[in-house]
């Protein structure tokens, strides 16, 4: 599954929004190329796709904080909380 995320930070308040949106339909696309002509006219507005896989700085704070669960095993399993954390 394909998705992309949609930043729109608040100017008030420092506020940003996520969004996803799998991208296979046409309804989908059409929502995205919207968001990203948008995106052209309005500096607050960002698209970011997410790869697939994560990112390395995403995945060194994870092996931190399974390390940290190591040394506090009352938290979540790793696989668990892994596979909690993909779908965000």
């Amino acid at each position: 599954m394909h998705s992309n995320i949609v930043s729109l930070p608040n100017t008030y308040k420092p506020v940003t929004y996520t969004i996803h949106i799998n991208d296979k339909s046409k309804k989908a696309k059409s929502i995205i190329n919207m968001l990203k002509t948008l995106g052209e006219d309005y500096d607050f507005i960002k698209i970011v796709k997410e790869p697939d896989e994560l990112y390395p700085e995403t995945e060194q704070l994870l092996k931190k904080r399974y390390s940290d669960f190591l040394e506090n095993p009352e938290g979540k399993d790793w696989d668990v909380l892994k596979e909690e954390l993909k779908k965000l």
